[in-house]
């Protein structure tokens, strides 16, 4: 029986492995073991599993609603809208609109497409991991792999990507094949794949605009490779910024879609802390949350902890200190941005991140000498998160229960939506019947917006509708009164009063006649055509984050 420890026999083994020097290895390659593909496959598996598991549970919110308004149009009105807003989403509302024309629009149409990126995903940087490990430690690639595998599927910062319909999924898939190609190309230094790098780095900041700050980061590793690699890097860096450099253009015009973030410095580095990888950002809002929200410490401190480890254990301490660059330099020049009075921080804006953070951990977990601990504290890392699996497969888990308010809208004959954002409610959910909307001048497709075009906001306070008549409003709009004391003027009857939702949805039963109404040659307001309307009045949309 060989009585070395653990540690001793994976020093020896990684001693005789050949090293990697300049892109190329020293010594026969073939001696290197070869790095099989099953692993990669236990990972998209197990991804997939948890991503499909209670996907169609949670109702729609607003971005995802956004998302089924750019794609049930003309492709010329889709193009049109993104000439004036949602320009950093244009890519994935691109790969949507087919896919959406096939598979239609219910929760498990929508969310599919990012479910099999978050698969592909974890097929990629399994096969990455285990690339390091068969470099650094070679007798524990499989675990490596392995680990990743375990890891990838229940990161809360990742998983949720595969359950939300937005580019989430397809930029971390994006950036995990550039990533993959980078990898190729510095052991074979096959020109083909640096294009391909840039490529797959260009559609990854098509899916999540922040991707592009990855560039510099790559550009490290390439310094120690000469000047032939640098080239070929420069020129894909090129082609990724000549690509993208359009969308930045019109992103930096389309700013005021994130005009409604309000962050202090304290809350940004709170929220990165433990939002962006310890918690799901767009699902924890639902059961489970006060659980999620009091592990999320602990389990970033878990993190820490085992990353710190692999840095003193580890031979791969210089990929590791890489990948902490690849993780936290998009985070930096948020930072930096916030202190220079930008507000640009939203979690899921740096969720294309996660994979680096997946592979990290997986390193740092196999660099303990007893295999074993390195297993049992992989499964605990398991356990602390599965709060956040549970919770982000709740109904309400996305927080504006869009179908709620759909559901108690959808009873009356009328809606009068107080702002054009409250239709999403019937885009994201169709009634069964038809619906009277008027305070729809001009329909989404028509008008190359997202919601429509309202008539002036006040007209609101006006309308003398009769049957069944519902009012979407927001809880705190100062103008439901005026809106509430016409209807109670004309003698309607208020039904119910739902706040269950993003929005408060107030149900009226009007008489068939008006007691009150005025003669049609009677003064009043005269009518407008459509369109004409003097919209100064009415109040500033909220659009969906960039």
């Amino acid at each position: 029986m060989n009585n070395s420890s653990p540690r001793a026999m994976a020093e020896t083994s990684q001693d005789k492995a050949p090293a990697v020097t300049g892109g190329t290895t020293s010594g026969a390659t073939s001696t290197l073991p070869r790095i099989p593909w099953w692993p990669s496959l236990v990972a998209a598996v197990l991804a997939g599993i948890v991503a499909f598991w209670g996907m169609t549970q949670p109702q729609f919110w607003f971005d995802e609603t956004a998302t089924i308004s750019a794609v049930e149009r003309p492709l010329s009105s889709m193009v049109g809208m993104l000439s004036t807003i949602d320009a950093v989403h244009g890519l994935y509302y691109l790969v949507m609109y087919p896919w959406a024309a096939v598979f239609g629009t219910s929760e498990l149409a929508m969310r599919t497409p990012s479910a099999l990126a978050l698969m592909v995903t974890a097929a990629v940087i399994t096969r990455i991991g285990m690339t390091y490990a068969r470099r650094y430690m070679p007798q524990r690639m499989v675990f490596v792999g392995l680990l990743i595998a375990v890891i990838g599927a229940v990161l809360p910062g990742l998983t949720w990507t595969g359950q939300e319909a937005r580019g989430y999924a397809m930029a971390a898939m994006s950036v995990s094949l550039a990533w993959w190609c980078f990898e190729r190309f510095i052991v074979t230094r096959n020109g083909l794949l640096m294009v391909g790098f840039g490529l797959a780095l260009a559609a990854a900041t098509g899916f999540s605009l922040y991707c592009i700050f990855l560039l510099p980061v790559f550009f490290i590793r390439v310094l120690a490779l000469g000047w032939k690699a640098a080239l070929n890097y420069a020129i894909a860096g090129v082609l990724v910024v000549v690509a993208c450099a359009p969308l930045a253009y019109i992103g930096s015009l389309q700013s005021a879609q994130v005009s409604w973030i309000h962050y202090t410095l304290r809350e940004v580095l709170y929220y990165m802390a433990y939002h962006v990888f310890f918690i799901s950002p767009r699902n924890y809002r639902g059961d489970f949350s006060d659980q999620i929200m009091a592990i999320a410490p602990f389990l970033a401190l878990f993190a820490v902890l085992i990353t710190v480890a692999g840095l003193i254990l580890s031979r791969a301490r210089g990929i590791m200190l890489w990948l902490l660059a690849l993780i936290f330099f998009p985070f930096a020049v948020v930072v930096v941005a916030q202190l220079t009075g930008g507000q640009y921080f939203q979690e899921r804006y740096l969720a294309f991140t996660s994979p680096a953070v997946v592979v990290l951990l997986a390193l740092g977990l196999a660099a303990i000498p007893w295999r074993v601990a390195g297993a049992v504290l992989a499964v605990v890392f398991a356990g602390l998160s599965f709060p956040s699996l549970l919770g982000q497969n709740g109904e309400f888990a996305k927080d504006d229960a869009y179908g709620t308010a759909a559901q108690e809208a959808e009873q009356a004959d009328t809606v009068i939506f107080m702002n054009e954002q409250h239709r999403g409610i019937f885009i994201a959910y169709p009634p069964e019947h038809e619906v009277a909307d008027p305070m729809l001048v001009v329909d989404a497709a028509d008008s190359e917006t997202l919601w429509g075009i309202n008539q002036p906001y006040e007209l609101a306070w006006e309308l003398e509708e009769t049957g069944s008549v519902a009012v979407v409003s927001y809880h705190d709009d100062a103008n439901f009164p005026l809106v509430e004391g016409n209807l109670l003027e004309n003698q309607c009857t208020l039904e119910d009063d739902n706040w269950d939702s993003r929005f408060r949805v107030t149900t009226f039963e009007c008489p068939d006649t008006i007691p009150n109404a005025q003669e049609p040659d009677a003064a009043g307001p005269t009518p407008q055509e459509p369109g004409t309307q003097d919209q100064a009045g009415e109040a500033e949309p909220v659009t969906p984050g960039a």
